[in-house]
Parts: structure tokens; sequence; C-alpha cells
């Protein structure tokens, strides 16, 4: 219904983009834009709006997911078009209404200059950050991090573990990213790697080389393993433009996702929780969303410490952040997740920070230690502006 809802403001702004420009040809040349230039403007803008939508509605196969990247590009450049493109017919309507308010037939020279010199720069500006946002898209690095827990009855007194999340594995993300992502995880020598959600990216069929992708996973080397949870992108269903569809029938896995990790030597935990060398638990959440396979309804936060021992530290792995003060209020002892992207673009990092307990770093809930990362992959636009790839290296001192 959103993506319905939508459909006609993302036709009006690819318009208006394209009117704007053409505008701006008027005013640089002192004239009128010949018919065969606009023509070709306004065919082109049709064609690049076009891609999206036109590759939802094409069965599953290279062209539709090659037609999807670029559709997720021109997402971005449409999202930071938008604001130079309304701030030139703003002053375009108020040049007007200011000739016609004072009755001049004079051409005012300084305001067209003014104009032209304004467009200019939104579009030199547009086009670096767009630029400047897509090669920074997958330009993966580590953060690193230090959390204490009550050791309690615990044999070791460190733990050095690695959370990724938002890997996103589809039309964005493939096998270039997978390879630095698991060199980066190698790189921090960890004990244990935990994957917190959105593997994959809402289709099995998306992946550039499956056979690929799990024996790269299967590179990653750690002490105790690798344990994940599922997001609300590890299901099979329809996407356009971040909205989903078929919202009456029950989301879940693709079975080729869950023989995909259980290949790549990742443990799938649905609900569950798994004792680590009689030192500490894992315990994996479904999505809060989406629950998957298997799972109607998720335990809450107190019953999943139901059957838990006392005397262990409890690391869980929550996709979305949105129950920190629950776990808290539990007994969890560490809380890692994923979901945000840290907003993925500017000003949606800010955005986010106003409304979220934790959108993204560190933070504390009474005894309980907050982790939630920006992520590996991407959702939507191919870009990231004010934000980071990530995967974070978690030093867990056991106190």
């Amino acid at each position: 219904m959103l993506a319905i809802f939508f459909s006609p403001l993302y036709i009006f702004l690819t318009w208006l983009i394209a009117f704007m420009i053409i505008r701006w040809l008027k005013a640089c040349v002192k004239g009128t834009v010949k018919t065969w230039i606009k023509i070709l403007i306004y065919i082109f803008f049709t064609i690049v709006a076009a891609a999206m939508p036109v590759a939802f509605l094409l069965p599953d196969s290279n062209i539709k997911f090659r037609m999807q990247h670029f559709g997720s590009m021109w997402l971005g450049i449409l999202m930071y078009s938008l604001f130079p493109a309304l701030l030139y017919l703003i002053f375009c309507l108020v040049w007007r209404i200011t000739k016609k308010r004072t009755g001049s037939t004079e051409k005012l020279e300084r305001p067209r200059h003014v104009a032209i010199i304004a467009a200019t720069a939104g579009i030199i500006f547009v086009s670096i950050i767009c630029i400047y946002g897509m090669l920074h898209a997958t330009d993966t690095r580590i953060t690193e991090y230090t959390v204490e827990a009550e050791g309690k009855n615990s044999k070791i007194k460190e733990l050095n573990a690695v959370m990724v999340a938002d890997m996103h594995m589809g039309v964005n993300i493939g096998v270039p990213e997978m390879e630095r992502m698991v060199e980066l995880i190698n790189e921090c020598e960890p004990d244990i790697v935990f994957f917190c959600g959105d593997i994959f990216d809402n289709s099995y069929d998306a992946l550039d080389n499956p056979e690929a992708l799990i024996d790269i996973y299967k590179g990653i080397k750690s002490k105790y393993g690798v344990y994940a949870c599922y997001g609300n992108h590890d299901v099979e269903e329809p996407v356009l433009a971040g909205f989903t569809f078929n919202h009456s029938e029950k989301k879940e896995s693709d079975p080729r996702m869950d023989e995909f990790l259980e290949r790549a030597g990742i443990r799938l935990l649905r609900d569950e929780a798994e004792l680590i060398d009689d030192c500490f638990y894992v315990y994996g959440r479904p999505d809060y969303a989406r629950p998957g396979r298997g799972v109607d309804v998720r335990k809450t936060a107190e019953e999943l410490m139901m059957d838990i021992k006392e005397e262990y530290p409890v690391i869980v792995l929550d996709h979305e952040p949105n129950e920190l003060k629950e776990l808290a209020a539990a007994g969890v002892d560490i809380a890692l997740c994923g979901h945000t992207h840290d907003g993925q673009i500017f000003p949606g990092n800010v955005i986010l920070s106003l409304i979220c307990d934790n959108s993204y770093g560190y933070k504390r809930f009474g005894n309980m230690e907050s982790i939630v990362t920006s992520g590996v992959g991407l959702f939507g636009p191919f870009m990231r502006v004010g934000t980071i790839s990530e995967i974070c290296r978690i030093k867990v001192v056991f106190s």
C-alpha cells in the first residue's frame, strides 16, 4: 500500500528534476532549449526512473538484478537531488512573483546569473556527494569496543568477539564485499563471531554466486565458531524501493538460506541459547517483526532467561534494537544488534539518533551493555554518506 502511495511522488520528483535541468539550460543559453534536447532529457530520466519498478515486475534473472542495482543508485541520486531542485524551483517562483508585483518588464539579469550559479553549484554538490556515497558504500572497516560482563563462574577472563550484521547479500552485495568482510574478521583473530541478522536481502536467487559465498564463509577462523540470528530481511518476499508486499502472509526464510548457513558452518539460533565451553551463553532471538520459520511468537526477554543458568554471562543476538530496556531488566549482560544501518545516508543518522534508544554504537542500560552496528551491507540506496560500513571487534572482559 505504501509503495502505491509513494509512486506518484517518485514520478513527480523525477519529472521535477528533469524540468529544473531544462530550466537551468534555458537560463544558461539565454534562450529556448531545442525541443529534441528536451525530449532526450525526459527520455533519459524516464529510463533511469523506470529501472526499479520494471525490474520488480521481471522474473528472477541477471537482467532483473542488474536493473535493481542500477535503480538503487538512482534512488540515492534522487534523494540528494531533491533539495537543490526544490531550492531552484522556489527561487524561480520568487523571481516571477517579484517581477509581477513590481510590474517590471526587465529581464533582471542579476537574478538570472544568481540562479545559474546556484543551480550549477547544486549539480556539482549532488554529483560529488553521490559519487562519494557510492564509492564509500562498501568501504568496510573495523570498529573496536570494550565491554564488561559479570564473570560469575566463567573460566575465561577475556573474550575476543567479532560482531557483523546487515550483510544484505543479493542485488548490491556479493562475492567481493564478502571476501573483504571475512578478511577483516580473520584479521581480528576472533574467539567467536556473531552475525546479527539480515544476512540475505529478501531473495536467495539474487546471490551472485552461492557456492563461492559458502566457501568464503567457511574461511572464517574462530575458536568457538560462528553464531547467527535472522533479521527482517532474511525472508523470501518481493521488495520495491524498500517497501514489502504480501503482508497477510507469514514471512519465512527460503530453505536454501538455512542450508546456506549450515553448509557455511554458521550455527543459526532460533529463539534458543547455547552454552559455549561452559563459560557463557549465546542466545539468538528471532526477528522482532518477522520471527520466521518455526516461530510464531518469539519469547519475551523474561522467558528467554528462564532456561539459562544464572551463574553464566549471557550474550544476546537480537537484530532489531527494539527491546534493549526489556533485555536489561531481564538480566541479560550484553546485547548485540544491527538493523539501523545508522541511517545509512545523512540525515538519516541524525533522525534515528533522536528517536531510538540506541541507534548506533555503545550504550549502557542498567547492568547491561549494548552495541548496535551500522552493518556491512546496504538496503535501498547504493550509498553511505555520514555513516560507515563496519565490522565490530569487541573485547569482552569478564569482571
